[in-house]
């Protein structure tokens, strides 16, 4: 993904002079129409201009910027060659609660026509001033928006250009990003409904597929993923043993329901952590903690528990 500098993409826009209120404009139906007032969120600058984009940030027609005055912000970005541009206005006490995505210089999602309704989205990239994470998954343009509706765990929407049409994936309460888990290439959704927590309290992530405009999850890339996520956090307990890295390493064991085999490990892991047993060590900690206490009931089967993720919260 090319970044295109938030100066460069309002210098082309006409009449970029606008009013700078912090009022928010509410886009129209449907139209698009001249004059765009100018965004009054921070400008980027000399320094991050893409030095390797070759083409040009097209105009905004005269009914966008007439009819979608007054936006704080603007993300442009180039997916697949093309440039998209992401605008956002503010009606609420966090960061946006609408926005529009305007491709070739006409409107392709507008997030009030589709009905969303959110309490506040959240700055993705505070560094790269991007306030979506857009990305090319499945061959097609997706932007990623965090929410803060479901406090103080995640929410996401997940809008996507499928077969030429920007469509609402996902609009649920669980924390999304994408990843290659199965190394073919191809980015695949990660979901989890909450975040992890210490001690022995970790994020149930699951691996879902697009199928259609849904995700649905894939349980077969949902118990490699785990696996592969136990063997990393071994390795990573093995060379830096402490209590946060063993806390990784056995909440990987109640994902995968081996709380009872993990047990029967902790001979090793006194050994790595350089610790005996019975010293008063967070090894003991955790393993008087692991033995004491039976996997809780929403571990049991959750893999087979998965549902398809919502587009309407």
């Amino acid at each position: 993904m090319r970044i295109i500098s938030l100066l460069l993409a309002l210098m082309v826009i006409a009449g970029c002079s606008g009013t700078g209120s912090n009022e928010t404009a509410e886009p129209p139906e449907a139209s698009v129409s001249s004059e765009a007032a100018q965004s009054t969120a921070p400008q980027a600058s000399p320094a991050d201009t893409t030095a390797d984009f070759t083409g040009e940030v097209p105009e905004v027609s005269p009914e966008i910027s007439d009819e979608y005055s007054g936006f704080l912000h603007m993300d442009a970005v180039q997916l697949n060659g093309q440039i998209y541009e992401v605008y956002y206005w503010n009606k609420g006490e966090f960061t946006y609660t609408q926005f529009a995505v305007v491709k070739d210089g006409k409107i392709v999602f507008d997030s009030k026509q589709a009905g969303i309704k959110m309490e506040g989205g959240n700055i993705w990239s505070e560094e790269d001033d991007l306030w979506a994470e857009a990305l090319v998954q499945n061959n097609h343009a997706t932007f990623l928006f965090s929410l803060m509706d479901n406090r103080p765990e995640s929410s996401y929407i997940v809008v996507e250009e499928i077969d030429g049409v920007m469509q609402v994936t996902v609009n649920d309460n669980v924390s999304v990003n994408y990843e290659d888990t199965d190394q073919d290439g191809d980015e695949d959704l990660l979901a989890s409904p909450f975040s992890g927590q210490m001690p022995l309290g970790p994020a149930l992530v699951g691996v879902y597929e697009l199928q259609g405009t849904r995700y649905v999850p894939d349980k077969t890339l949902t118990k490699l993923y785990a696996e592969d996520q136990l063997r990393l956090s071994e390795q990573e307990y093995k060379n830096n043993p402490t209590d946060l890295t063993l806390d990784s390493l056995l909440s990987a064991y109640l994902i995968l329901e081996q709380r009872s085999f993990a047990l029967t490990r902790f001979e090793e892991f006194y050994e790595w952590a350089g610790q005996r047993a019975g010293d008063g060590g967070f090894v003991d900690e955790y393993y008087d903690r692991l033995k004491k206490n039976e996997t809780p009931e929403y571990f049991s089967g959750w893999m087979d528990k998965l549902e398809p993720l919502r587009t309407e919260r």
